[in-house]
């Protein structure tokens, strides 16, 4: 879609008018070609750029985050765009969910590393699948800057690197984040292989 296209659909939908940097994000996402860097301060609206791919491509969002609250947030703003979602945590990780989520009942979902990469988990199951794994648009890592300054006591973090060899080569990874550093964002790049 153009511009245009994106900035007036995105405006119906989330009810807020787009910024240009972020309607050429959403289009890097839907032609899932690169990687994306987003580096934009507190409130800025990074969160919309990788919510908005969603209104244009038939597909799943995995959203990686460290909080849960930024989960509950993301599930709230894609609710008023009709968009349903979930947010998956050591108390929501049922049989039932991982079932709707391969089933594509959802079309974002929230995760933490832990559940994400949890050895043998349902998760790497599910993305191991060669037909699941192509109705995902991006893997976003929300609050980036985490995956450089948590590792040493949230060590999921370091397993991350083993998404690109999970997933297809042609999933798209985003880092989100207000506080991404030249050094961490280095170190991010080199363990996310991007």
């Amino acid at each position: 879609p153009s511009l245009g296209v994106i900035r007036d659909i995105t405006q119906q939908r989330f009810g807020k008018r787009p910024c240009l940097w972020q309607i050429k994000i959403t289009q890097a996402f839907i032609e899932a070609n690169r990687d994306i860097v987003c580096i934009a301060g507190t409130s800025m609206g990074k969160t919309m750029t990788f919510l908005m791919p969603l209104l244009f491509k038939p597909s799943l969002q995995i959203i990686v985050t460290p909080l849960n609250q930024l989960g509950r947030q993301n599930i709230s703003s894609l609710a008023k765009a009709g968009l349903l979602s979930i947010s998956i945590s050591s108390e929501t990780a049922s049989w039932a969910n991982f079932r709707d989520i391969k089933d594509m009942k959802y079309r974002a979902v929230i995760v933490s590393p832990e559940q994400l990469m949890k050895p043998g988990g349902e998760f790497e199951k599910l993305l191991r699948k060669p037909l699941f794994a192509q109705q995902i648009i991006g893997v976003v890592f929300d609050e980036a800057h985490c995956i450089a300054t948590w590792g040493e006591f949230r060590p999921e973090y370091k397993e991350l690197e083993r998404l690109r060899y999970i997933l297809p080569c042609y999933v798209p990874f985003m880092l989100a984040s207000a506080t991404l550093t030249v050094d961490n964002l280095a170190h991010v790049k080199r363990l996310l292989h991007i």
